[in-house]
């Protein structure tokens, strides 16, 4: 088995430490849900309907905060469309 040169060990514990210390309060909220699902798989062995409920709510919870986050996806007018709207606005003054 190789080992890694120390150079490299030191870049790669630097950039996972960075990595923490920027992202330390998505990285426990990402625990604390991983946990309290782990708690209710574990405590409710015998209802798939339950963990099923616990997994969608808490998927519907990551994609809501996900499209608060994310810009929205909305195409630039160029070309045909931006003239013929400017032309269509230029009409609505006269």
């Amino acid at each position: 088995m190789t080992s890694l040169p120390p150079l490299v060990l030191l870049i790669g514990l630097g950039l996972a430490a960075t990595a923490v210390v920027l992202l330390w309060k998505l990285l426990v909220t990402a625990a604390g849900i991983g946990l309290g699902l782990w708690l209710v798989v574990h405590a409710t062995a015998d209802s798939p309907g339950v963990q099923l409920l616990v997994f969608a709510v808490a998927g519907l919870a990551v994609a809501a905060a996900l499209r608060q986050v994310s810009p929205s996806h909305r195409p630039a007018l160029s070309g045909h469309h931006a003239r013929s709207r400017a032309h269509a606005g230029e009409e609505a003054v006269r």
